[in-house]
């Protein structure tokens, strides 16, 4: 998976990455949508998903697509396409038989008194 995203939401593609890493141990990258055309997109094959979060650079989904990889164009606001990401992380981490509430080798780094 490869999460792009433009301005205010390369942070975003950033934790979607985070959360399918954690979650469901799958490899992913995040890259801002035009560096991401000019050097990384060369790892792209057609066993790739590469979701933008927000408005796309004109001409990146056909590029995407010539590599055989599959574009996902966000459809809603940025903020709830990472919902979508974050749920399809628990999804692909219940597929593997993982629990992504309790993320391998992660601790909480803020432990709350009662």
């Amino acid at each position: 998976f490869t999460f792009l995203g433009r301005g205010w939401t390369v942070g975003l593609a950033h934790e979607a990455a985070l959360k399918m890493r954690e979650a469901a141990l799958a490899w992913t990258e995040s890259y801002p949508a035009m560096e991401y055309r000019h050097g990384p997109i060369s790892v792209t094959t057609h066993s790739t998903a590469t979701w933008m979060l927000g408005d796309a650079p004109e001409g990146l989904a056909q590029q995407v697509r010539a590599t055989g990889g599959s574009w996902i164009q966000g459809a809603l606001d940025p903020l709830a396409e990472l919902v979508r990401a974050q749920r399809l992380a628990v999804a692909v981490a219940a597929a593997r038989g993982l629990d992504p509430d309790r993320p391998r080798h992660l601790t909480r780094s803020i432990v709350l008194d009662s």
